[in-house]
């Protein structure tokens, strides 16, 4: 089977936009979307299509940095499937076989620069913050109340979804992964 896997980090961006313009581009039996951050590979539904993959399956991916924003991670999870005989198909490669040798190069590369891109925007947004403290205009985000955190483990704990918990209470999903 051949799957379509989109990602976008926050809500305000649209997941469907990378899916479309890969569903016509190419064949495929089912497109996967989440919104979710890049940071780790940790993700449920990326988590949920890996499990899924089998030998002969391909995955498909606009860019790199759909994977992940860690080398590390992003290159580790490429060689398990690769070694699963699922392949593994990033579009703006341009048909690059990524288990070639010049394939693996540029992935590696192009892995290291989405890493990077995300570590220049967090020092470009620290300084942004560190300005916007100096002259009072940043007060950071209010803490989440643990009251809020203690109703969320009730429910996660009554066996509904962190995903439709962190919805229920009104707060990230993420927010709620790394509280819990």
């Amino acid at each position: 089977m051949k799957y379509i896997y989109s990602r976008v980090s926050t809500e305000e961006q649209n997941a469907e936009q990378q899916a479309q313009y890969l569903a016509g581009k190419y064949e495929y039996d089912a497109i996967v979307t989440e919104k979710f951050t890049g940071t780790t590979t940790d993700r449920p539904k990326f988590q949920e299509l890996l499990n899924k993959l089998e030998k002969g399956d391909t995955l498909i991916v606009y860019h790199v940095s759909r994977l992940g924003r860690k080398t590390s991670e992003v290159l580790e999870t490429v060689e398990t499937l690769q070694e699963r005989g699922v392949a593994v198909f990033v579009d703006q490669l341009n048909g690059i076989d990524i288990a070639s040798g010049v394939g693996k190069l540029l992935f590696t590369m192009l892995s290291g620069l989405a890493e990077l891109e995300r570590e220049m925007m967090l020092e470009r947004q620290r300084i942004g913050i560190n300005r916007a403290k100096a002259e009072g205009k940043f007060k950071g985000r209010k803490p989440i109340d643990d009251s809020i955190i203690q109703s969320a483990r009730v429910l996660v704990d009554s066996g509904m979804t962190k995903e439709a918990v962190a919805k229920q209470l009104g707060i990230g999903v993420a927010t709620l992964y790394r509280r819990l």
